[in-house]
């Protein structure tokens, strides 16, 4: 599945988050991803009647749904129905196996990044139940990378009145990068927490540690554009 997508960032006000030629190569990359992906949902839905009562299933499915939504080739619309669908599926799965950290951060992540997509505030009844699904996905698995992620996103993005924490924000993204050390977006986002918190050498610690890590021929081009954004802050920060 395409590393580094969970974590959208939870922009505060939906919760109260080149040249020419490299933007070509992209755009004909995502196609092909997205081609993929499409080909991967209509395998498992071919399936999904055979295994409608299996958690594990259901989870992959919203996990190629959570894939399906990251993909900023297609239509907002179709974008916005995959996260829909992916936390119904696994809302679907926690039912079935209520104690499964994956599905608990595939239900979260999939809603939250539909609420994004709508353009409209959320109720602090969906951020609550935003943070109780990390939370508990955290409670079952104190090491799941996207989940500390997710929730350190959330702590810095929203405001102390709604349970934003600044230093529980920069706990949680270093316990991510500690949970994943290669974790391109994960690392790029506490980064930029650095930078916000004007710790600029903490920030380009971060940033050479992702553009020193391998580069891998599988890449997806989420975790290529993380590195492309690491490079050009890294030469904002060194260049202020």
């Amino acid at each position: 599945m395409m590393q580094g997508r969970l974590m959208t960032r939870l922009i505060v006000m939906l919760f109260l988050y080149g040249v020419g030629g490299l933007v070509i190569e992209h755009a004909v990359a995502e196609s092909i991803i997205g081609d993929d992906l499409q080909h991967q949902l209509q395998g498992l839905l071919s399936q999904k009647n055979d295994h409608a009562s299996d958690p594990e299933f259901l989870i992959r499915l919203a996990d190629l749904y959570l894939d399906l939504g990251d993909d900023d080739s297609l239509a907002t619309s179709k974008r916005r129905d995959a996260y829909e669908e992916g936390a119904r599926v696994a809302h679907q799965a926690i039912e079935l196996r209520e104690p499964n950290a994956q599905a608990h951060y595939l239900y979260a992540a999939n809603l939250g990044n539909a609420a994004q997509l709508k353009g409209m505030m959320a109720s602090a009844l969906t951020i609550q139940d935003l943070k109780h699904h990390v939370t508990r996905a955290l409670e079952l698995n104190p090491h799941h990378a996207p989940a500390l992620h997710m929730m350190g996103m959330m702590m810095d993005e929203l405001p102390w009145f709604l349970g934003g924490d600044a230093n529980s924000a920069l706990t949680y993204l270093r316990q991510a990068v500690i949970s994943d050390p290669k974790d391109c977006h994960a690392r790029l986002d506490l980064a930029k927490a650095y930078i916000k918190r004007k710790d600029q050498n903490s920030a380009l610690r971060e940033l050479e540690t992702i553009l020193q890590l391998p580069h891998q021929p599988d890449a997806s081009i989420s975790d290529k554009r993380h590195r492309e954004e690491a490079l050009q802050l890294r030469a904002s920060l060194k260049n202020s």
